[in-house]
């Protein structure tokens, strides 16, 4: 986008796994998710179609095997993607903590064209040696700087944020499921500090960053150093990336 400050109604966009071989990750699921990110922005749905991203993702193919690809729909209906390469995953880490954003309800929660909050407050946790932002409005933790955060209490519970302006999870859409079927209860409701000061362990999810273990928040030791929720939701992306189903061909047939 040309906007120096671009409005939240400028654009709508989501960031996948790609793989030169495989394609998109979750494209489907990525692809819904905009949809409904774009109706609530007033940004007309027509170009946003699988068949004109993927021709434009063939019209300019990721000079690296993998990693992740932007796809972005703007008020005007012009499409646009950027790819990047992995920086952390699947790894320990340190965060930190900052000041979410407050958008309107209808723009609350979507992946929209003002998003440089989002950047700064990763671009802050890096300067201050940190890995990961995590956003916090009413002493509550409500979103990761580009995933989503999950705490588990020493009852088994898995608590995620309810806030409005918490954006949806493909990942954790993706491995819900799974996280049930081991024997896990998740959760909606507020991440305050009570919860994190107590909780057994903290980890996030994400397109980008597959699963990240909290360490500590704001220089404070999180968790009592176990990693079985950690070790769980890696193994479930794991079998998940290894299900072909889950993958939409792209450039396997482009010259």
């Amino acid at each position: 986008m040309s906007e120096v400050n671009p409005s939240p109604r400028s654009s709508v966009f989501t960031t996948m796994r790609f793989s030169q071989e495989r394609g998109l990750f979750l494209f489907d699921h990525h692809l819904a998710r905009m949809l409904d990110h774009a109706a609530k922005l007033r940004i007309d749905e027509s170009n946003i179609k699988r068949e004109s991203f993927v021709e434009l993702l063939q019209m300019n193919p990721p000079q690296i095997s993998q990693g992740l690809v932007r796809i972005e729909c703007s008020k005007d209906s012009e499409l646009n993607v950027a790819y990047r390469p992995f920086t952390i995953e699947n790894e320990a880490i340190d965060a930190i903590t900052v000041p979410s954003p407050v958008w309107p309800p209808r723009v609350a929660g979507t992946k929209h064209g003002a998003w440089g909050a989002y950047i700064e407050a990763r671009n802050d946790a890096e300067q201050r040696g940190a890995d990961l932002a995590l956003m916090v409005h009413d002493y509550s933790i409500v979103d990761g700087d580009r995933c989503t955060p999950l705490v588990l209490d020493e009852d088994g519970v898995v608590w995620v944020s309810h806030a409005n302006s918490s954006v949806s999870s493909i990942t954790l859409k993706a491995i819900h499921d799974s996280i049930l079927e081991a024997g896990f209860h998740l959760q909606q409701g507020n991440l305050n500090e009570r919860l994190v000061a107590r909780c057994v362990e903290a980890v996030a999810v994400g397109s980008g960053v597959g699963v990240l273990k909290i360490d500590s928040i704001d220089n404070e030791p999180i968790g009592d150093g176990s990693t079985r929720l950690f070790d769980m939701c890696v193994n479930i992306l794991d079998d998940n990336y290894n299900n072909p189903d889950n993958w939409e061909e792209v450039w396997s047939h482009v010259a």
